[in-house]
Order: C-alpha cells, then sequence, then structure tokens
C-alpha cells in the first residue's frame, strides 16, 4: 500500500485465501483502512479476474475492469476520473483507494503534472528502484491522456471538461518486422476492444490474424538486417479483417499456438501518417523469447489505411500478385 497522494491510495488487489499469502489479505487491508480512514475511504477495483463482496467495505466499491497489465479505453478512464473527483469533493477527509493498478493512480494529477511528471509521481511514491509504471502501453496511454485534457497546466482547480477523440476506424494494412535474428516466421494476433451495452469493460475481440515471414533473397527491399513483411491487406482486409477502431491490441508470437513474444496496445485516434513504430522498449511483455528473436536494430511497424480507401478487385489482385512474389 503506497499514500501516491495523500488522498489517493494505491495497493495491490485484497486477497482472501491462497492468493492472501502473496498479496495484501483483505482482512488486513480492511483493518488498516478502517484504522486510518474510518468513514471516508472508497475502494476503486480496476481488476478483471477478481472480485470481493462490496460490504467488506461498506458497500462503498466501485468496479473499473480492464485485462491485467493492458490498458482500459477512454470512456471508462473518463468516467473514473469523474468518480474519483466527486468523491474527494465531497468531504475533505475523503481518500480514494485504487486497488491492483498502474495505470489508473496518477490521474488526480494530471491537471497539474504533465504525463511525464505524472509518471514520475507515481514511480517515486510507490516503488523503491523508481520504475514506477514498467508497462510501455500503460506508459503511452498517460500521454494519449494529457493530450485528450484541454487546458495547459495549473488552470483552475476544477475538473477539466474533456473531451474525448471521435473513433477513428483504420485498415491494418502490412505490419513488418525489421533486423530480427533466429526465426523465419512470427505470427500475430491483432484485437479490438469491443463496446458492449450496459458494461464497463470490453473483451478484445479478434480483428485479424496471420504471420510475418521473410522475403525470399533478391527480392526488392531485401537487405540485411533480416527484413519480414507481413500479408495483411491482400489476406483478410477484403474478407471484412483487418478493419480496427479505438483500442487495439498486437500479440505477437513464435508460433500459431506457442509461446508468447511480446504485444502493444494504442489507440487509432492517435495515428499519425499511417505509421506506428514500436523498438523492443516500446512493447509490453518482451521475455526470453521475445529477445531471442530481436536484433539491435530491431522494430515493428503497422501501416494504416483509411477505411474508406477500398482496392478495386483486379488493382487487389494484382496487389496480392505482388506482394506474394516477395516470399
Amino acid at each position: 500500500m503506497s499514500y501516491i497522494t495523500d488522498r489517493v491510495l494505491a495497493m495491490s488487489f485484497p486477497a482472501e485465501r491462497m492468493r492472501a499469502v502473496y498479496r495484501n489479505p483483505l482482512w488486513q487491508v480492511k483493518s488498516v483502512l478502517e484504522m486510518r480512514h474510518q468513514g471516508h475511504c472508497k475502494v476503486y477495483n480496476v481488476c478483471i479476474e477478481e472480485a470481493y463482496d462490496p460490504s467488506h467495505f461498506h458497500g462503498r466499491v466501485e468496479w473499473f475492469p480492464f485485462d491485467d497489465n493492458h490498458v482500459p479505453h477512454f470512456e471508462m478512464m473518463k468516467k473514473f476520473c469523474e468518480s474519483v473527483h466527486s468523491w474527494l469533493s465531497k468531504d475533505h477527509k475523503n481518500i480514494a483507494v485504487l486497488a491492483f493498478s498502474t495505470e489508473f493512480a496518477r490521474r488526480q494529477r494530471l491537471n497539474r503534472l504533465n504525463a511525464e511528471e505524472a509518471l514520475q509521481l507515481y514511480a517515486q511514491m510507490r516503488t523503491t528502484n523508481n520504475e514506477g509504471v514498467s508497462i510501455s502501453s500503460q506508459r503511452r496511454y498517460v500521454g494519449y491522456w494529457e493530450k485528450i485534457l484541454p487546458f495547459p497546466r495549473g488552470i483552475g482547480n476544477g475538473p477539466p471538461e474533456v473531451n474525448l477523440p471521435q473513433p477513428c476506424s483504420q485498415v491494418l494494412r502490412q505490419i513488418r518486422l525489421y533486423d530480427t535474428v533466429n526465426t523465419n516466421c512470427v505470427f500475430f494476433v491483432v484485437s479490438e476492444l469491443q463496446e458492449i451495452p450496459d458494461q464497463m469493460y470490453r473483451p478484445p475481440v479478434e480483428a485479424a490474424k496471420s504471420c510475418c515471414r521473410e522475403i525470399k533473397k533478391g527480392s526488392e527491399g531485401n537487405c540485411s538486417p533480416r527484413y519480414f513483411l507481413s500479408y495483411v491487406e491482400g489476406g483478410m482486409q477484403r474478407n471484412g479483417k483487418g478493419l480496427v477502431k479505438g483500442g487495439v491490441r498486437v500479440i505477437f508470437y513464435q508460433k500459431m499456438i506457442g509461446a508468447r513474444l511480446f504485444c502493444a496496445c494504442f489507440n487509432t485516434a492517435f495515428i499519425k501518417n499511417s505509421l506506428l513504430q514500436f523498438k523492443i522498449r516500446d512493447l509490453d511483455k518482451v521475455g526470453i523469447a521475445g529477445r531471442s528473436i530481436c536484433g539491435p536494430a530491431f522494430c515493428v511497424e503497422l501501416l494504416f489505411g483509411p477505411a474508406n480507401q477500398r482496392l478495386s478487385g483486379s488493382v487487389s489482385s494484382d496487389y496480392d500478385d505482388e506482394v506474394m512474389k516477395l516470399f
């Protein structure tokens, strides 16, 4: 349990039974909160995998669930901020308790700090190694949120009038991997966070899947370090797939059913010049398997086109033939 500010407390999920061995025991969390902030604490649970009886905290519990180690959608972030601000405004003794999330803990400071300052504050207050938020996509979304806030830092004491970006549909044309080693093929699955009526949680729904294969020697664009090209547009987009909007997650695998290499989350509203580029430091969950295929200059490139841009049948067929010659 760590006080990010004197009125915002971050902690891991209050656990019961076996999980209480390595997480904060529920009974202990209740005891500490009652002792320090009796009648003035509200718990915000952002963990989709766990739940508990709200009566443990006198009914003062709200759920804002999203997948562990991933990112929430903007609408939920906005509602969360509004709820916390409303609770803290009711009584100067009230505190907000954030359970098991690194993504939300600094939201109440973003009207006074820029994204980097907010991340640094969280790192200083929450951790001993000053690393704080280690998930690159979560850091990316903090930057998104800074861009969404409509006024310069330091103006006013009330909550900002947040205008969320308009949904922007994009067609994923290609995924390219540059400077790979120790592999001949990398699979990927692209998912979109799907809105469900009357539900806060948005599950990831598959939008496309394919593989990146090494370009044959002598093909145009082939060079050393090795260059991989996916076949997205011809293979999937014409079948109604590859079209994404809003929150998107891309996961890369060694095999179609195999070890996960790394992943990345982003929002289509912030794609500039139809290109996203991720270096190793910009990817999430890069473990031993992921690093084993990455050369010194490794990067992932995602190329997009607008949703209303369609290739005619003959042009698309020619495009398919040209791309397939590369493999």
